[in-house]
């Protein structure tokens, strides 16, 4: 095991049970800033962050817990 994973498993173990949901919102924060809605591999990526069944919808399960996964315009892009 590797230096930084066993941090990260000793923080975790030392701060007992993590919020699923708070862990939940906080992937899909990060993700909807950046996310190809046309991406499979970034779907697919969010999916597993998510702890999701390969049928699940993640962007769905993330407007579920509030989070806006709409595509919005970059700084510096023309909007549609």
């Amino acid at each position: 095991m590797t230096v930084g994973a066993f941090t990260v498993v000793a923080l975790l173990t030392g701060c007992g049970r993590p919020d699923t949901q708070a862990l939940q919102k906080l992937a899909c924060k990060q993700v909807a800033s950046s996310i190809d809605l046309q991406s499979v591999g970034q779907l697919d990526a969010l999916r597993k962050a998510l702890g999701l069944a390969p049928g699940v919808d993640p962007l769905q399960t993330c407007r579920d817990l509030g989070i806006t996964m709409e595509p919005t315009a970059q700084p510096g892009e023309p909007e549609n």
